[in-house]
């Protein structure tokens, strides 16, 4: 039986490395709520005492966690720790929600690397008390300091600040900020005297990229190569590598079975731009829609977004000449698209404030609070060291898919990788549209390459046709391999899918499928944006109906998204966090 003591903070007792900081006894009258006062005075385990407050059951979302040097945290945190700077620590961001959702805490956590591995602490599956409490290891705890901070969207809240001491020797160090529309912080006010919590880990500033605007308008790329480009195209080197490819296909393949959903967004028909703002604006989306998921589905079924290369033309080449051959152009167009992606850090601010200024748009009042709620936990979630181990964040990979403009193209990238099969390095999600020419050419092509492929179905393909595209493209049955992407068009879905989906049942083929509503948007455009809309996501809901009457598992979304257009010829942002938003709560009703 596992004994929880508790060491009561004597009067004057003052926070590690704050001097002069009041006593928690003292801070914790400064709260006029009872209710308040009685939680940041307890020191047992928080949550039990939530969950009685809420009369419901509460849940731990990890959003982070990182194993770094202790040297990188500030005395508050070392002193109480009792660890030098050699010492590594793991650092963790989690949150609790009710089953609405609703963020009910954020904690900050610290523990002694070492004894977190021996104790089960470093489990996220299970809160800390509990863990220690299922092993039968004696605590105890005292409550360092006590007092407000700043809830994520500003707010002043409750806070306090504790550790957690096994056999006399500190393991934890724990931050708790409450919600101030659950634990009231009335009657407490930060003032000059009131010191900073200063128990978060030096984070590097993140380095600037610059991406070079260049012009936008190009000639079309054509079925014929011009002279020279290909063996050009030869000696440059992959954009991606197939790591990353196989990296994707284990994605694909989560989702198949239920364990990932993938968010696809395309260019809107190859009219995105490749500038820096335009890529910035099409980052701070996908982060921010990527975000809103994960919240919603929680740690059972993670995201996988996927964004397209930029579709138009046109780059300067080294000398800062404008490149002339098409095909080279969109080589140095993706490869400075993907430099920026990859040399940034996630624009987490600038998907703070899309999603701030989308959420008044939502006219339901639990859609607003869900938007303002993962806004103010991006910065959570990023806010580690770089180098880490994400476990459950928002900030994750982006994957990119592209759909080459010719064979030409995807031939001149194609190389060899170390398992002796070949790649086409110029993407990692081969894409083949319904409108693509030589849609039969791209897919004897593919059929050669090992990435992972994404082939879009309409309500005139055939099941013969579906069997065939099984055949050709993973005749090896290889999960992950083969994505089916349903576009909804004149006929609903109920009319035709089904019988689709029982034909690669029959062959017993592995497919990860996924559904395009946009052309249900775009019918309906004469009706205005609310009935593009509401089209759209009346699609999305009749796709995952007949995936529930099917048996099967909907593995993902594609929407058509240059940002900033509010069309959805490319769905705007607040279409696009619609639609997400619309999934995940299909997919939680599921």
């Amino acid at each position: 039986m596992t004994i929880t003591h508790s060491v009561p903070a004597s009067p004057g007792d003052s926070s590690p490395g704050d001097a002069g900081v009041r006593s928690p006894r003292d801070e914790i009258a400064r709260f006029a709520h009872p209710l308040t006062r009685m939680l940041l005075a307890s020191d047992g385990f928080t949550m039990p005492v939530l969950e009685a407050i809420l009369r419901t059951e509460l849940e731990v979302r990890v959003l982070r966690q990182d194993d770094v040097a202790a040297g990188r945290m500030p005395a508050t945190v070392t002193d109480a720790l009792q660890v030098s700077g050699s010492d590594r620590v793991i650092v963790r961001r989690s949150c609790l929600i009710d089953p609405d959702m609703v963020t009910v805490s954020v904690n900050h956590v610290v523990t002694v690397s070492g004894p977190a591995a021996a104790t089960g602490v470093d489990d996220v599956q299970m809160p800390i008390g509990y863990s220690l409490v299922s092993r039968g290891v004696s605590q105890r705890r005292q409550v360092l300091r006590a007092g407000v901070a700043r809830w994520p969207d500003g707010r002043l809240c409750a806070t306090k600040a504790y550790i957690i001491t096994l056999a006399d020797r500190p393991l934890c160090y724990i931050r708790e900020s409450f919600n101030p529309d659950v634990i009231p912080p009335a009657g407490a006010h930060l003032t000059e005297g009131d010191p900073h919590w200063a128990d978060e880990p030096d984070t590097p500033e993140p380095t600037p990229a610059d991406l070079t605007t260049a012009p936008r308008e190009s000639a079309a790329a054509q079925d014929e190569p011009p002279q020279g480009s290909v063996e050009q195209l030869r000696t440059l080197p992959p954009l991606v590598d197939p790591s990353d490819c196989e990296t994707l296909t284990a994605d694909l393949d989560a989702a198949a079975r239920g364990q990932a959903f993938v968010l696809h967004l395309g260019d809107g028909g190859g009219h995105l731009d490749c500038d820096t703002r335009t890529l910035a604006a099409r980052r701070a989306l996908i982060h921010a829609a990527t975000a809103v998921l994960t919240h919603g589905l929680g740690t059972e079924v993670r995201v996988v977004p996927i964004s397209h290369l930029p579709g138009r033309l046109g780059t300067l080449d080294d000398d800062g000449r404008t490149a002339s051959d098409p095909l080279l152009e969109t080589y140095f167009r993706a490869a400075a698209a993907l430099n920026y992606w990859r040399g940034q850090q996630a624009p987490v601010a600038l998907s703070g404030d899309l999603l701030r200024e989308v959420a008044d748009r939502f006219a339901e009042p639990a859609t607003r609070d869900l938007m303002r709620e993962v806004a103010g936990l991006l910065p959570l979630a990023a806010s580690a060291p770089t180098a880490s181990r994400e476990l459950f964040s928002s900030i994750t990979r982006l994957h990119i898919s592209h759909e080459a403009p010719t064979l030409w193209y995807g031939a001149a990238l194609t190389r060899g990788g170390p398992d002796r099969h070949w790649w086409d390095c110029s993407t990692q999600l081969v894409w083949i549209g319904d409108r693509v020419r030589n849609a039969q050419g791209r897919r004897v092509f593919a059929a050669r390459i090992r990435n992972p492929v994404a082939v879009t179905i309409t309500a005139a393909t055939t099941p013969h046709e579906v069997e065939r595209l099984c055949q050709q493209l993973n005749p090896d049955d290889r999960p992950g391999r083969l994505t089916l992407v349903a576009r909804l068009g004149d006929e609903r879905v109920t009319e035709w899918l089904p019988e689709l989906i029982g034909t690669v049942a029959a062959r017993e083929t592995p497919v990860c499928w996924m559904c395009d509503p946009t052309a249900l948007g775009v019918q309906a455009q004469h009706g205005g944006g609310q009935a593009r809309i509401d089209g759209v996501t009346a699609g999305i809901r009749e796709f995952l109906r007949v995936c529930r009457a099917t048996g099967t598992v909907p593995g993902g979304l594609h929407l058509e998204c240059p940002p900033g257009t509010g069309e959805f010829t490319g769905s705007g942002e607040w279409q696009v966090l619609r639609c997400v938003v619309t999934a995940m709560a299909e997919l939680r009703a599921t």
